[in-house]
């Protein structure tokens, strides 16, 4: 039998506010940086809402790391294409990426950013970027259910995503009272995310409503493990992102995330240099 999966720690995300890209944007940190013995692999994530149309923010660079962004409403568009409501761009930016090159999004717009931290032995790997359609994701249906896979495996279906760590994401909609089981490797360490209604997850006495995150317990065994949620009386949409931690000690600094402050220095002065590829060349659409 599978190893059962709880929340173990419940976290009520701040409330929204200002943006860095002027009075139209406003955000908060869904994963705030700072603890990453706890969340490893992930670094941070934020929620990052937009109330006007137009440019948001500038080009930017990246290194060492891999973002992942979930448009939840509305697009976004630079020079590498256009992100549609539900689509996803993972970007690996190894070496080093420059992005959101003249990125414009429509009115109402909200997406989702998390970083993850690249392995040691590919935080130099050349970058890509991978574009993850919606309407091209595996979905997996079940009584009450509706779980769209975007990364990793869930039933007998498969992501064709390239991960540098290994990261199962879904995007789960349930109606009220409904269950749905996800199996993960035991030594995963993953959150769930609430964006509508409310679940239990393993244990039924703690439970999550929308704008809290759910942290899995963390457990030694090897082998498999099963995360069982249930919906409460409304319909649910829950994010579960899982993956493999790195257990390894970081530097980070800005846009970047290295081992030592004498790899942020080699990043930093090859970004200088001019040395860092351009996302908007790189985009394959999945």
């Amino acid at each position: 039998m599978p190893l059962s999966r709880k929340i173990s720690r419940v976290v009520t995300v701040p409330p929204i506010g200002p943006g860095f890209a002027g009075p139209a944007h406003t955000a908060a940190a869904v994963i705030p940086p700072g603890d990453f013995e706890v969340t490893d692999p992930f670094f941070l994530m934020m929620d990052d809402r937009i109330s006007v149309a137009g440019q948001m923010g500038g080009e930017h660079p990246h290194a060492g790391l891999e973002t992942v962004t979930f448009i939840l409403s509305g697009t976004m568009e630079d020079l590498g294409g256009k992100l549609l409501e539900g689509d996803v761009e993972w970007m690996t930016a190894g070496r080093g990426i420059i992005h959101a090159e003249k990125a414009v999004v429509s009115e109402g717009m909200r997406l989702l950013q998390l970083w993850v931290v690249l392995p040691e032995n590919q935080r130099h790997i050349a970058p890509r970027v991978q574009l993850l359609a919606r309407d091209r994701m595996p979905v997996r249906q079940e009584p009450g259910v509706e779980a769209r896979l975007y990364s990793g495996r869930s039933g007998g279906l498969e992501a064709a995503t390239i991960n540098a760590v290994p990261i199962t994401l879904l995007d789960i909609r349930l109606q009220a009272g409904a269950s749905f089981g996800q199996e993960l490797p035991s030594s995963y360490n993953g959150f769930l995310f609430v964006l509508e209604g409310a679940l239990t997850a393993g244990d039924p006495s703690v439970g999550i409503a929308a704008g809290q995150v759910g942290w899995l317990d963390r457990v030694s065994k090897v082998g498999d493990s099963i995360l069982n949620i249930r919906s409460g009386m409304d319909a649910t949409r829950v994010l579960l992102y899982a993956g493999a931690p790195q257990n390894i000690t970081l530097a980070s600094r800005g846009p970047f995330i290295a081992g030592s402050e004498a790899e942020l220095s080699q990043y930093f002065a090859e970004f200088h240099r001019g040395g860092f590829a351009r996302a908007s060349a790189m985009r394959i659409r999945s």
